[in-house]
């Protein structure tokens, strides 16, 4: 650490001189680069005689003033005003603090711990004195003034920019910077919005890219590749509303998209690759409550099966030793303290899973159709016609794209639409069956 002897009435003091910078995105070239704050910074130190090592200068980069980013060297250096007397060399007292809250922060250190501000910028004040503290709090509120506006400005011109449907951020996998498509991506892009339209999940359509697409996947903000797809990867590609030429717009999320993408403005001046409509109906198939998600687990029973003394759920387990694999997985009530009812069932695995599979493919055999009712007002009826509607053009679109009739696009566009007009039929027939009267099924199935 180097350091600064001072001499006082009460002896020698060490002052441990410490140099602080901090600059923040700075598009406009207004402000001076941390190069160049660190050579004034310096320059001013040894016009005053302190001598400075590398460890003692504490720097900030890209950090705004009116973002609430933390400032991991400010932090360590307010830790080192802590060691004893010291003196901050900044380049303008902006750099050090902007908004009040840090100001008194600093002021509270100085009541145990004196400090002195010396500023490229702005001349020296000390902050132990009243006259400093004034001074002190005098620009810390105009900086803060001065950050609120700009932060004002910056908003405005962003939703400007959005009304207008400009282009925002950098290049995006299947476009390059400002929006210039890049139309071997684009394909890509393409091709997994007709397979997940047509039914296939993130998982698969993540497989593919990793296997057969031939295309390493994007990495955030630079539209650089890292090599590998992952499920949250192609979703977020997914629900972007760039893909459909549409310009999103959602000041409150600072990073990332929200699971559905962000809310969308208006159109866009880049070309599109999908259509609004495929946006739209991406979104509401992500966002569906009954859609499940995440992986299958590789336990038929588990957090289904139950114990037959207590009613607790049953827990899936592998034993260590054990003459085979089979033999070896079980599932079993877990004993809980306090509870002597619970526990002291196990039962393999392998024989319970049988039970159920042979029991469930019984009652799939028999299963029919629910009945129209006068309270279904022939919802049964029109369901199923229009499912073999759909079957019926997905046949004939089979037909004649195999015969050349139709291009690949035309293509995947009716099997798309037939198969949503399938799924809607589906979830209709469910309604149907769950609003049964509850005695209609017999307990053994």
């Amino acid at each position: 650490m180097l350091s600064r002897t001072t001499t006082s009435s009460t002896g020698t003091i060490t002052e441990q001189v410490l140099v602080y910078l901090r600059i923040s995105e700075d598009r406009t070239g207004e402000e001076a680069g941390v190069e160049r704050q660190r050579d004034d910074c310096l320059a001013l130190c040894a016009r005053l005689g302190l001598n400075v090592a590398e460890g003692d200068v504490f720097m900030d980069n890209d950090t705004s003033a009116y973002l609430d980013k933390k400032r991991p060297d400010f932090a360590r250096m307010l830790a080192r005003i802590k060691l004893g007397p010291s003196r901050v060399v900044v380049w303008h007292v902006d750099r050090l603090y902007r908004r009040p809250r840090e100001l008194e922060d600093l002021i509270d250190l100085v009541e145990t711990h004196p400090i002195r501000i010396e500023a490229v910028m702005g001349g020296a004040f000390d902050l132990n004195t009243h006259e400093g503290r004034l001074m002190a709090r005098q620009l810390v509120a105009m900086a803060a003034y001065e950050s609120g506006h700009k932060a004002d400005r910056i908003r405005r011109a962003n939703r400007q920019k959005a009304e207008r449907g400009d282009w925002h951020g950098a290049a995006k996998f299947g476009y390059g910077t400002g929006g210039v498509l890049i139309p071997e991506q684009a394909a890509v892009i393409r091709e997994m919005a007709d397979r997940f339209l047509a039914g296939q999940s993130l998982r698969s359509i993540t497989a593919w890219l990793n296997e057969e697409s031939g295309f390493p996947a994007p990495q955030a903000k630079t539209g650089k590749t890292l090599g590998v797809w992952h499920a949250t990867t192609v979703k977020s590609i997914l629900v972007s509303a760039r893909i459909s030429g549409q310009r999103a717009y959602e000041p409150t999320r600072r990073r990332g998209d929200g699971p559905n993408g962000r809310e969308i403005l208006g159109p866009g001046n880049w070309p599109a690759i999908i259509t609004p409509e495929e946006t739209t109906r991406i979104r509401a198939m992500l966002s569906n409550p009954d859609r499940r998600v995440g992986a299958s687990s590789i336990n038929l029973l588990s957090a289904i099966a139950t114990c037959g003394k207590c009613g607790s759920g049953l827990v899936a387990g592998k034993a260590k030793h054990g003459p085979s694999d089979a033999k070896r997985n079980y599932y079993r009530c877990m004993p809980v303290p306090g509870h002597p009812e619970r526990g002291g069932l196990s039962v393999s695995a392998s024989g319970l899973e049988a039970v159920v599979r042979e029991a469930v493919i019984a009652r799939l055999a028999v299963t029919t159709l629910p009945a129209d009712t006068p309270e279904t007002g022939g919802a049964v009826a029109e369901a199923m016609g229009r499912i073999m509607s759909a079957r019926e053009r997905m046949e004939d679109l089979a037909r004649d794209y195999g015969a050349g009739m139709l291009s690949r696009s035309e293509y995947h566009a009716g099997r798309v639409a037939a198969q949503s007009a399938v799924h809607d039929a589906e979830i209709a027939l469910g309604r149907v069956n769950r609003a049964g009267p509850p005695g209609r099924r017999k307990r053994s199935d």
